[in-house]
């Protein structure tokens, strides 16, 4: 009895023993595959980090965008106040250089309302004068001030007159100047000051 009991003892422990080699044959063909999938709070996680990161990311790129558009206005502004100030500098030196040549047409006509009050002679005050009135018009020409030209008998023209009486006339065409009032000025090719003309109407 004692043999059979250890024969089956034996046998016992052999199977055990067999059962316990396959289970460690088992786990030495694990297949890393077979790994259990990753859980949702784990996925979650690491969707999260890659948005975070990409926030960041976009976080520096807008910042150095603002930094850019700051810097540009500030060289804007800067800009345009040196091109006001060099305007305003240019604009003062040329009104300055205007008056240093009509102060002696100034002086002429001092001089010329001077001589008239001490002399009775007509004829040498016109020519005073018109002495000054030609130098004041050479000044004007230096300038590039011209006058417009002869304007009675002509047609009216809204770019150059500016018609504020009419003359009922038969005898000239509709919108004929018919008398200059005040004479007008152009500055190059830009109408200073327009002619105020008569024109004909009922032509």
């Amino acid at each position: 009895m004692f043999s059979r009991f250890k024969r089956d003892k034996n046998s016992n422990g052999d199977a055990m023993t067999d059962d316990s080699t396959a289970q460690t044959g088992s786990g030495a063909e694990f297949d890393a595959d077979s790994a259990p999938p990753m859980t949702d709070t784990e996925a979650g996680t690491s969707d999260v980090a890659q948005l975070q990161a990409q926030v960041e990311s976009l976080t520096a790129e807008l910042d150095a965008a603002r930094t850019d558009f700051l810097r540009a206005r500030a060289d804007f502004s800067n800009l345009k106040r040196r091109t006001e100030e060099e305007r305003e500098g240019l604009k003062g030196y040329l009104i300055e250089d205007i008056l240093q040549k009509l102060l002696p047409i100034l002086d002429n006509f001092e001089r010329a309302l001077i001589a008239a009050s001490q002399t009775s002679d007509y004829d040498k005050l016109v020519v005073g004068v018109n002495a000054i009135y030609k130098q004041f018009g050479e000044a004007l020409a230096g300038e590039g001030v011209m006058v417009i030209p002869g304007t009675t008998g002509t047609p009216f023209d809204p770019n150059l007159h500016n018609a504020v009486l009419r003359d009922e006339n038969s005898d000239l065409p509709e919108n004929t100047i018919v008398e200059e009032l005040q004479r007008g000025y152009l500055l190059g090719t830009k109408v200073l000051r327009p002619t105020l003309v008569k024109v004909a109407t009922g032509g």
